[in-house]
């Protein structure tokens, strides 16, 4: 698999882009004194060009690896990484169970059997990760209940937060200050493999956008989007997710009556990306 190229996104953030099969977008934030790594990656060979590149950069060491939830492609670089690893509780918890799991394609076969495991999640690990498989898990060395504070040096702070949402419970996300960068990993995404459906709900997303706008981002790295996200274009996601929640909740499953709803109130036709919100919030209205 090719390697993406390490991307500076701001004064003191790096952007190591998503690639297949199921590789996310992982940051590293570089501060005076220490180096931060946002979410580790899906395998050694994932997170391997950011740590050679940080290092010909010239950057400080490497401190800590933060991770945003428990799920395989975000934390399976985190032992070859070879720092303390820290995440919320929930995402310990999972991480700890994982750690006794085998991980060869006959154990991962039976869980997808057995209804623990996603069968494109146990696809990707195969590609990622070739038998014979190796994975050893990271358990989390600095575990935080609702927030917590990395100061880096020059003035350079990480501020991660429990966030949770419709793709996983455990999902947190990463502020860095001074340079207004926020670090989502797929906690804006709709329910994963591992929840009831893959939807978003009114009770668990509206919260969320709540306090994501309350870090004022003015960059937003998503986990899995090929490109950063600036403000703006945040600004319009959310509209379109407000939009979509409430024309759900008045007009109901009738998913026509919604779109024409929606073109009616904005005066535009609706994109795939709305008509996709409006789908998984049609789905949720279950969860609600």
């Amino acid at each position: 698999m090719p390697e993406t190229v390490l991307t500076q996104i701001s004064p003191h953030v790096y952007w190591l882009p998503p690639g297949p099969p199921d590789r996310p977008s992982l940051c590293a934030v570089v501060g005076g004194d220490h180096t931060l790594l946002l979410d580790a990656g899906s395998s050694p060979t994932h997170v391997r060009p950011l740590v050679a590149g940080l290092a010909a950069l010239g950057a400080p060491p490497l401190r800590y690896v933060a991770l945003t939830h428990w799920h395989w492609d975000h934390v399976f670089g985190a032992a070859a990484v070879g720092v303390p690893v820290i995440a919320h509780r929930l995402t310990a918890d999972r991480l700890a169970v994982m750690a006794g799991y085998d991980w060869n394609d006959a154990a991962l076969e039976a869980r997808v059997q057995a209804g623990t495991e996603i069968i494109g999640c146990a696809s990707d690990i195969k590609i990622e990760l070739p038998e014979p498989r190796q994975v050893t898990i990271a358990v989390p060395e600095i575990v935080f209940d609702t927030a917590l504070e990395l100061r880096l040096g020059g003035g350079i702070t990480c501020r991660m937060q429990h966030v949770g949402g419709d793709h996983s419970p455990d999902s947190a996300v990463m502020f860095v200050e001074p340079d207004g960068v926020l670090f989502l990993g797929d906690c804006l995404c709709e329910g994963s493999g591992y929840e009831p459906a893959r939807c978003y709900t009114r009770r668990r997303l509206y919260p969320l956008l709540e306090t994501l706008y309350g870090f004022n981002p003015q960059l937003v790295v998503e986990g899995h989007l090929s490109t950063v996200t600036p403000r703006a274009e945040f600004d319009a996601l959310a509209a379109k997710m407000r939009l979509a929640g409430r024309l759900v909740e008045q007009l109901g499953a009738d998913e026509a009556a919604v779109l024409a709803a929606a073109q009616a109130q904005t005066g535009q036709m609706p994109d795939d990306e709305l008509r996709e919100i409006v789908q998984a919030f049609i789905i949720g209205r279950a969860f609600e």
